[in-house]
């Protein structure tokens, strides 16, 4: 007998387990058994019969990456759709990928969300399988069925073939779609029809050929890929072939239609857990049959009832008999277990309810849409008026900079030393500054209104240990101060929010300083990358990357991360902007100190906190040790089942990367302010906060 090969297939959108499957993918929610994921119960259910070398895993890019961390599966052991097309293709493709280096061996194909009860029995039908499979024959493992369900596919057996591992193969006479009541008790009643179990059992060299002989486009596709097997135009050449493939089943495609078909009636204690009412059959327990899965419940006078919920929630029932009760960050389903069937209903509903941009952007009473769009002009602008400031040549010969500011405006001093990595430029938020700085610094106040308590005071304090100084704001006490103390001052033009005024204080400085000595790389290419950008994610672009980003975080609680020195400060820039135009919380952490600490806490993130959604801003700068910090980081979060968005800067040079991840921020700021139905100009909490502060000595 050939070597055998177990290929697990992870597709399908799992929408009848809505809303769990919008926080995991279905092979990823815990019901495999003994606490195990039911992709994880799917894989060492076969363990023993093939081996670990021998588990290969099928599913589209990003899940795959997902669901191999669950599995410890290394990168050869995956075969990566470049995105979901059914289950021939997948079939198919994994056959093209295995069959070219063993022809004979025997395919086992496994739906990564079965649950079967006694394993010993599914592996030795899967060894009478092979025996069959290497005479030929195309198998299906065919369950015998224990009421007449509905909700799945049939297999009519026929005259016995053979006999192996205490069982009887029988040829497969048809398979017959999912039937209505009346037939589905007939099939009970008549004994040789099997519910279709979607395992199935064959050699690479024999599924290659039904599919040549019965799905002419998938045969052509696969021929075409053949040639590319092990080079680098194999990515290319995938997603043109799946592009041309039939999308189809594996059942409806081949099986049908194909001769030499064989089934083995099973009964193992098998359910592929499609609904939550099948998800209470497998749970239930005590007494009241109630089943519960992450939720400390208390029932009085209630029974037969599921609960499932993604969180650390209690959840009481009271006087309710057979319910469905499922609980996640983004959605609450209650509903009747008895048409948990209808959940997809529920599912493709909310689904179809796209973002009505249109009628969003009405919200938007103040502009702030059109002053993100003039960003890259804002900054245009800006270093022009900086460079056409004359400073005193005495501010020049620092060895240092730092800047005092506070919000909108102290984000300035963290990208002026992104701009200029040749300095060290220290930002401080705060009423003090370091007590070590000395007359080589250069004292920088930055405050877009000019009247920032902390900047002026914290300016003040400066001025005590250095005489170069200069200032820059829209007007305000900033500037009397600088008049009247015979300081440089930079007036910007008035009418902004501080956080929207950013190019205008980032780069006014940038032109200024330039005539100091100080001279930005690679200024121009991260104003066109800026200007190429806006004209990607402007309103009349929709929808666009920042608007798709701005859904996937709404109703979450984003936690962006940045790297130390290069995007911690866009990460920052992303946490207060959401903070501010989006109304939402939002938090940040830097990389490489939080894999000091704040890694750890992902042990019970999936249950106290399952709303948060975790952003990695990336660049081709980061330090090497970082970004592999970075990859084992995202792994560690696949392995706990938790997501991430992983965005990349855009450009070449540093500035430019940088710059580009702080715009998309401000767009997906703004959006989701939006979807929040929100305008996201007025910060009616700092005003009340300014007020108060106000009337206090």
């Amino acid at each position: 007998m050939g070597d055998l090969y177990a290929v697990i297939l992870a597709g399908g959108k799992g929408e009848r387990l809505w809303p769990a499957t919008l926080e995991r993918p279905k092979p990823l929610l815990p019901f495999g058994g003994q606490g195990r994921s039911l992709i994880r119960a799917t894989y060492e259910r076969v363990l023993p019969l093939v081996g670990g070398e021998r588990v290969y895993l099928v599913a589209a890019r990003g899940l795959s990456e997902l669901l191999a961390a669950e599995l410890g599966l290394p990168e050869g052991q995956l075969i990566v759709e470049p995105f979901g097309k059914n289950t021939a293709p997948a079939v198919g493709l994994a056959a093209l990928v295995l069959g070219s280096r063993d022809p004979e061996g025997i395919m086992f194909v496994l739906p990564a969300d079965h649950r079967i009860e006694d394993e010993d029995a599914f592996r030795r039908a899967l060894r009478a399988a092979a025996r069959a499979a290497e005479e030929g024959y195309l198998v299906t493992l065919g369950i015998r069925p224990t009421y007449p369900a509905t909700g799945y596919g049939y297999i009519e057996g026929g005259e016995p073939l053979l006999e192996a591992e205490g069982y009887v193969i029988h040829r497969a006479r048809r398979f017959v779609e999912k039937p209505d009541r009346k037939t589905a008790e007939e099939y009970l009643a008549r004994g040789n029809f099997f519910w279709n179990s979607g395992i199935f059992i064959w050699k690479f060299s024999r599924i290659l050929e039904e599919i040549d002989a019965h799905l002419p486009g998938l045969s052509a596709a696969l021929a075409r890929l053949r040639s590319h097997l092990g080079k680098d135009t194999w990515e290319a050449a995938l997603r043109e072939a799946y592009a041309r493939a039939e999308g189809t089943s594996i059942d409806y495609g081949v099986m049908e239609v194909a001769e030499r078909i064989a089934t083995i009636p099973v009964s193992f204690g098998w359910n592929d857990l499609g609904d939550w009412h099948a998800i209470w059959e497998v749970s239930r327990e005590g007494p009241d049959g109630n089943a519960r899965f992450g939720a400390e419940t208390a029932e009085v006078d209630a029974k037969g009832n599921l609960v499932f919920s993604l969180a650390r929630k209690r959840v009481g029932l009271l006087g309710v008999e057979g319910l469905a009760v499922v609980d996640s960050p983004g959605a609450l389903l209650v509903t009747r277990r008895d048409r948990a069937q209808e959940v997809r209903d529920i599912a493709r509903a909310f689904a179809a309810r796209e973002p009505d941009w249109g009628e969003l952007y009405k919200l938007d009473a103040h502009g702030m849409l059109r002053v993100i769009e003039r960003f890259p002009e804002q900054c245009r602008e800006a270093l022009a008026r900086g460079r056409s400031e004359a400073l005193p040549r005495g501010l020049s010969g620092f060895t240092r900079i730092v800047v005092v500011g506070m919000g909108g405006s102290g984000i300035t001093g963290d990208l002026l030393a992104l701009a200029l990595p040749e300095v060290e430029v220290i930002t401080v938020r705060d009423y003090r500054v370091p007590g070590f700085i000395g007359k080589e610094t250069l004292l920088i106040g930055v405050s877009y209104s000019g009247n920032t308590e902390e900047t002026l005071t914290a300016f003040l304090d400066g001025l005590r240990r250095t005489d170069r100084a200069l200032g820059i704001s829209s007007g305000g006490r900033l500037a009397e101060l600088c008049r009247e103390r015979g300081i440089p001052w930079i007036g910007i033009p008035q009418g902004f929010q501080p956080r929207a005024a950013l190019g205008h204080l980032l780069f006014t400085l940038l032109g200024a300083l330039e005539g100091l000595g100080c001279e930005a790389a690679d200024v121009d290419e991260a104003l066109a990358v800026l200007a190429d950008m806006a004209d990607e994610l402007v309103p009349d672009r929709s929808p666009n990357r920042a608007q798709e980003l701005a859904t996937a975080l709404r109703g979450r609680i984003p936690v962006i991360y940045g790297v130390t020195g290069i995007t911690g400060p866009i990460a920052f820039r992303w946490r207060t902007q959401i903070n501010e135009n989006a109304k939402q919380p939002a938090f940040s952490a830097e990389l490489p100190e939080l894999c000091h600490n704040e890694i750890v806490g992902y042990e019970l993130a999936g249950e106290l906190f399952p709303g948060l959604a975790r952003v990695f801003l990336r660049t081709a700068h980061d330090h090497p040790r970082v970004a592999l910090r970075a990859e084992i980081l995202k792994d560690v979060l696949r392995r706990r089942g938790l997501g991430f968005v992983e965005v990349w800067g855009e450009g070449e040079g540093r500035l430019a990367q940088a710059l580009s991840l702080l715009y998309l921020g401000d767009w997906l700021s703004v959006y989701l302010a939006l979807l929040n139905g929100a305008d996201p100009t007025p910060v009616v909490p700092i005003a009340e906060l300014k007020e108060r502060l106000a009337r206090e000595p």
